[in-house]
């Protein structure tokens, strides 16, 4: 079982990356656009997993579902709005998530309407945050324990249906977990613009505290046990 677990992990990384990479760097590039040259001196502005990962909240996706990615330094002073510009600079980045979500989940439920109306039994379905692989190397048998005649063709499929499938959880994951108001999450900038002057300095005093107090949540299960319910909500109709 530890092969399996160990594959399973391999086809989550290319979602778990690419997702992380499209939230920083829509982030990036809008606060560019919106007048922040900031982005650009830090070198967010271009693609690569050294510009836009950060250790520790790629290890929590990796290991939990949820992560994030390493924070876009941006200043609102440069905005014409500094609460209207930090909060499309902060709240844009989990929507452009939700669309590639959306987009690649409706290819998957095409996907799988499709098989199934040509009578192939992928093994389509959900084990948490990785589906097991084992699903997909029995789908290459008949019932009578044979290869079946299209063994190679049903394991890639189901293997590219299962990253497709994480990309997409991935992306949800990574819109939800940025709405919590905690450093380095994109809910705590949310929130400090919102707050009276006098309330963001006392906020700010705790962003290391909620950070440890976040990190408890993710190890006991909470953060899982609170969000996982409304991923697998929308996800329902490809598991």
């Amino acid at each position: 079982m530890r092969g399996l677990a160990l594959i399973n992990y391999m086809l989550a990384l290319p979602g778990i990356t690419l997702a992380i990479i499209i939230h920083e760097y829509f982030k990036a590039s809008i606060s560019y656009r919106l007048g922040d040259p900031y982005p650009k001196l830090y070198g967010r502005l271009r693609i690569g997993l050294r510009n836009h990962l950060e250790p520790i909240g790629f290890l929590l996706m990796l290991l939990y579902g949820y992560g994030w990615g390493m924070p876009v330094k941006t200043t609102d002073i440069y905005y014409k709005d500094r609460k209207r510009g930090t909060l499309i600079a902060y709240i844009a980045p989990a929507l452009i998530n939700l669309l590639f979500a959306f987009t690649f989940y409706m290819l998957l439920l095409t996907a799988k309407q499709v098989s199934y109306a040509l009578g192939y039994n992928l093994p389509f379905g959900s084990r948490g945050f990785a589906q097991g692989i084992q699903g997909i190397y029995n789908s290459a048998y008949n019932a009578g324990g044979q290869f079946s005649g299209r063994p190679a063709v049903m394991l890639a499929a189901g293997a590219v249906y299962q990253i497709v499938y994480l990309f997409v959880r991935c992306n949800l994951s990574v819109a939800l977990i940025n709405l919590i108001p905690v450093y380095p999450l994109d809910g705590s900038a949310i929130l400090e613009i919102c707050l009276p002057p006098g309330y963001r300095y006392a906020f700010g005093r705790y962003k290391g505290i909620l950070l440890i107090v976040l990190l408890l949540l993710f190890i006991f299960g909470f953060v899982n046990a609170m969000l996982d319910p409304v991923v697998m909500f929308f996800l329902k109709a490809v598991v």
